[in-house]
């Protein structure tokens, strides 16, 4: 199963947006700028997480976007789920018929593949990822060569 890229540059994109957030809207150009993002396909992402209760966006010269939730409180995996749907290695781990999941000795490893991925994704939140790549960009100033 692979996390398609809406999802990867959705969390980039968020991550950039936890950044900047001072309080005020930050302009989805500057996001999509700062991060290599196509606007279009960005605006694209935001509405989706806007309808999902994740973003407010906000208009005028002063607009673009914040968060409706906190982004400690936005998991990789909800971002995932709102573009992507569920995280499904095989169908049969998302309830559809199979004849042979009686007989199937490979269908546990599918399920557990997925529990494993979803506590993975569920872990790790906006808040705390922009705040490892800000130290990240830290520990790398820091970084002197002779």
């Amino acid at each position: 199963m692979n996390i398609s890229a809406k999802s990867k540059y959705a969390v980039r994109a968020l991550v950039e947006l936890a950044q900047q957030n001072n309080g005020h809207p930050v302009p989805i150009g500057d996001i999509a700028a700062k991060r290599d993002i196509p606007l279009q396909f960005l605006e694209q992402l935001f509405s989706s997480l806007r309808k999902a209760g994740i973003l407010n966006s906000h208009r005028g010269v002063r607009g673009g976007f914040s968060f409706k939730k906190l982004p400690e409180d936005v998991s990789v995996l909800d971002v995932v789920e709102i573009l992507d749907g569920d995280v499904a290695p095989a169908a049969c781990t998302i309830g559809a018929s199979c004849d042979k999941s009686s007989r199937c000795a490979v269908r546990d490893v599918w399920v557990e593949a997925k529990s494993s991925l979803e506590g993975v994704l569920a872990a790790a939140n906006i808040a705390d990822l922009a705040d490892r790549e800000i130290m990240m960009r830290d520990e790398v100033k820091e970084m002197y060569y002779i």
